[in-house]
């Protein structure tokens, strides 16, 4: 059925982004400084990792900086394609979980601030009304955004694209703002894409995995096999009921495989519930790593399998290429599941499950769901026997490797 809806908004979006730019695409000789604006949720950023990774392929000598929130940027800290990291949190780019009230004298130096760094290139990959408008006032030599608020015209290149509701992963999708936004032709794309792998790329550093591994050795972890568990996710309704999670630790203890918890205080929470469950037999609040988002992204690294739900650590597994068991519900796996030989995706599509061309269910993602029913659906033996096939025919990182 055609939704008239869709296609008018769309309509009105490309006529937002009709324009005439100053050029078809940048001179590749006059790109020195890049800044690429990503401002939603850390989840977000490790999709958007992948597009400076194909920037450093394609400007080796130029210099990107990055224009992220404070709690994202811990996951791409001592990155060593990123010159530098401009942190600025009171910007409204969600209608939801977001109070950000905007300090119009902090917002103007900022302005002031990155218009003194004449960069090269601008490339906006949050796309909101706020990013666009600030996209405009940094007047970069040339300009590259998608845009969800109608703001194209505030773009050199605007390339139109709803994330949400056009099939694909994300990864790929943001991708392919960069081949639009360059004009860059098919065989040289080709050959770019075999390069730069549909992933997040995050890099490890000396300092942080010295600390982890002192964690580990005090956990009676190190250099064992170990599983790296995520109880949370970006909001309720993407995540696995605490009794299923619990019953999936009595097994593990029954088969005497290792297994760490990886998180913030939520997760730290949910722990203590799910402790309370097992009448503190496992004394699990051993076993929880609370940590920052760099410390949890080395845990992961060094784990042999993880499991969690649509959420950054899991992409953070992703980034490593760590065997995972990835839980799906509200959100649409074919957006953003992990992509990867040892990845098994559990996931029940149900009546009000996403389509094929949509990121979330029908009932807003969850929001609006009362039950969680795709949640609810998925059980402790289908997890289980996951683990114990990922285990059993050796797909899982070994601790020597």
């Amino acid at each position: 059925m055609v939704n008239i809806k869709n296609i008018i908004k769309k309509l009105l979006n490309l006529a937002a982004g009709v324009k005439f730019p100053k050029n078809s695409k940048p001179s590749d000789q006059n790109i020195k400084s890049v800044l690429v604006i990503s401002l939603y949720f850390a989840g977000d950023l490790l999709f958007h990792s992948a597009v400076i990774e194909m920037l450093k392929k394609i400007y080796p000598h130029a210099e990107i900086d990055l224009w992220t929130r404070t709690s994202s940027a811990a996951l791409l800290k001592n990155d060593p394609r990123i010159n530098q990291f401009i942190i600025y949190d009171n910007i409204k780019t969600t209608d939801y979980r977001n109070s950000s009230s905007l300090d119009k004298t902090e917002y103007s130096n900022l302005i002031n601030d990155l218009k003194k760094n004449n960069y090269s290139l601008v490339i906006d990959l949050t796309g909101k009304k706020s990013t666009a408008s600030a996209v405009k006032q940094i007047n970069a030599d040339f300009s590259i955004g998608l845009n969800y608020d109608y703001r194209g015209y505030c773009y050199d290149k605007f390339v139109y694209l709803n994330t949400a509701s056009e099939k694909g992963h994300l990864i790929d999708k943001y991708l392919n703002v960069i081949q639009k936004g360059l004009n860059i032709n098919t065989n040289e794309w080709s050959k770019l894409r075999s390069e730069v792998k549909t992933k997040p790329y995050i890099y490890s550093d000396e300092n942080t995995a010295k600390e982890v591994d002192k964690l580990l050795l005090n956990m009676g972890l190190m250099g064992r096999e170990y599983i790296a568990i995520h109880l949370t996710s970006g909001w309720a309704a993407k995540e696995l009921p605490l009794n299923t999670f619990s019953e999936i630790i009595m097994n593990l203890e029954s088969t005497g495989k290792a297994y760490i918890f990886v998180g913030d205080a939520n997760d730290k929470k949910r722990v203590k519930e799910i402790d309370a469950m097992l009448d503190m037999k496992y004394d699990l609040m051993k076993k929880f790593a609370n940590t920052d988002f760099k410390r949890s992204s080395e845990f992961i690294r060094k784990a042999s399998l993880f499991i969690g739900s649509d959420s950054a650590p899991l992409h953070i597994a992703a980034a490593y290429e760590i065997p995972s068991i990835a839980l799906f519900g509200p959100t649409n796996p074919g957006f953003s599941a992990p992509v990867g030989h040892n990845v098994k995706v559990i996931y029940h599509k149900l009546h009000c499950s996403a389509s094929e061309d949509k990121q979330y269910c029908t009932r807003n993602g969850g929001f609006t769901c009362p039950l969680y029913e795709c949640m609810i659906s998925i059980s402790s033996a289908e997890i289980i026997n996951a683990v114990d096939l990922l285990w059993s025919k050796g797909k899982v990182k070994t601790a020597d490797e």
